[in-house]
């Protein structure tokens, strides 16, 4: 596939994420959350929706819409529809169809599980599976396999998998795919997002496997092979949370069993979230000033233990602070896509206009953040690195199945350190890299969806 049809899946996806001063903290075992959950036999889920789609006609249409939009060269669209017609033809013939119209169905549904604060919560996600229409009679496809996949950062609601069609869906050949939106999306958007608590977010992706898997199993017409694995992927801030599902099954190799857990592919994921802010305080700028408020937000949120002795206003330069109810109110209508908030950040805040240092889509980060935050000598840094540390997925544990991190060394949004960290902690025998083209975060992240369609034929 051509470089330009990469670029144009890049703008389809608009995946987002989001040194050696680093704290050495010691985090008491009773503050770190623990990652043992039970897994009942009979677990709740209500179906929210049920839908079939021809997968043809849907993944065309999607094609044809963003080309109306964004005035897509005619070439480059037959192009790019050309791909996916092979690829869909590769899934036909594997499938063992002829006559018949390949669909998909999807399922999005709300499940129990339990919040940020340690509280029972209702939270949703969105399973999807193959099937074929035939005489415009429906019928469900056999899966090979079970594909966890973890969403890129968003901050609309309609972005999110059981109100849309995230592209990484897509892309597992015949898989059961489940797809969690994640606390504050879907049946929880009046609910602080958890962005970068990693613990929590694994929990809930194994709460809507559980769920999921329960309702394929009632819904279906057809059943798993008994070989069957899963599988966990995802790029960006969805690459963190897979590489802590991971984590949370190696932990629980009961767990691991019961899944069939095989192994984990991760694309440009913040694995350190504690290491990718230190990269943006030494970058001095960033073109993704949203990951800001959303990160502080959380982790004031996740850790009142540790935080509640500060305002959140404490960490905000008073520039920011002029705007910052407005900006706090946008986000929690979640309305708007991650480029339009950051957008909006870049033309609210950005003072030094024709500054030689800033590109035009970049911002300076003391900007936004307080004098405050940036000492690292301070009570208020200290506090929030803690947080930080507490999410870090290079520590604590070991690999038992196989790690697999596609990165590239031009990735500014979530720094390409954060990979090599992950295999400087485990080594070469249990993390297995995969260095992608120089390109920034939206086609690194584009380039890694591409490899796990091909990969799926």
């Amino acid at each position: 596939m051509s470089r330009y049809v990469a670029l144009m899946l890049m703008v389809l996806f608009v995946v987002s994420c989001s040194s050696e001063d680093r704290l050495d903290v010691d985090i008491p075992e009773d503050e770190i959350p623990g990652t043992d959950i039970p897994v009942e036999e009979e677990v709740r889920f209500e179906v929210l929706s049920d839908t079939t789609y021809d997968y043809q006609d849907f993944v065309s249409g999607l094609i044809d819409r963003f080309a109306d939009a964004s005035g897509l060269n005619p070439l480059l669209q037959t192009l790019l529809k050309g791909s996916f017609d092979k690829y869909l033809q590769s899934i036909r013939s594997s499938c063992g169809l002829e006559d018949q119209t390949l669909g998909f169905r999807k399922v999005a549904y709300a499940y129990d599980s339990i919040d940020q604060h340690g509280e029972p919560a209702e939270l949703s996600a969105m399973a999807l599976w193959l099937g074929y229409f035939e005489k415009d009679e429906w019928h469900d496809l056999s899966p090979d396999a079970v594909a966890l996949v973890e969403h890129f950062t968003v901050t609309s609601n309609e972005e999110c998998p059981s109100e849309g069609f995230p592209f990484e869906a897509f892309v597992n050949g015949n898989s059961l795919v489940i797809m969690p939106d994640y606390i504050g999306y879907g049946v929880s958007a009046d609910m602080i997002h958890p962005y970068m608590n990693h613990e929590v977010c694994a929990l809930n992706s194994v709460d809507a496997l559980a769920a999921g898997f329960a309702a394929f199993d009632d819904l279906s017409m057809s059943d798993m092979p008994e070989d069957w694995e899963m599988t966990v992927m995802g790029a960006s801030q969805g690459g963190g949370n897979a590489l802590a599902v991971h984590r949370m099954m190696d932990e629980d190799p009961g767990l691991a069993e019961k899944w069939h857990f095989a192994s984990s592919y991760c694309a440009a994921g913040p694995y350190d979230p504690a290491l990718t802010v230190d990269m943006y305080l030494e970058y001095g700028k960033t073109d993704f000033p949203v990951l800001f408020p959303l990160t502080i937000k959380s982790m004031y949120d996740s850790y009142p233990e540790i935080l509640g002795g500060f305002e959140e206003e404490d960490f905000f330069c008073d520039n920011y602070l002029n705007r910052k109810q407005e900006i706090d109110d946008t986000i929690s209508k979640k309305e708007l896509s991650v480029a339009k908030l950051n957008r909006m950040c870049i033309d609210y805040f950005r003072t030094d206009m024709h500054s030689s240092g800033l590109a035009y889509d970049e911002i300076s980060v003391n900007d936004i953040l307080s004098e405050e935050i940036m000492d690292r000598n301070s009570e208020i840094f200290k506090a929030f690195y803690r947080c930080l540390e507490m999410n870090d997925l290079t520590t604590g544990w070991t690999p038992s199945h196989p790690v697999k991190l596609y990165y590239s060394e031009t990735d500014s949004v979530v720094p390409f350190e954060n990979s090599m960290a992950v295999r400087d902690a485990f080594g070469d025998g249990h993390v297995t890299l995969v260095k992608g083209l120089s390109f920034e975060h939206e086609i690194s992240c584009a380039l890694w969806m591409l490899d796990v369609m091909t990969q799926a034929i």
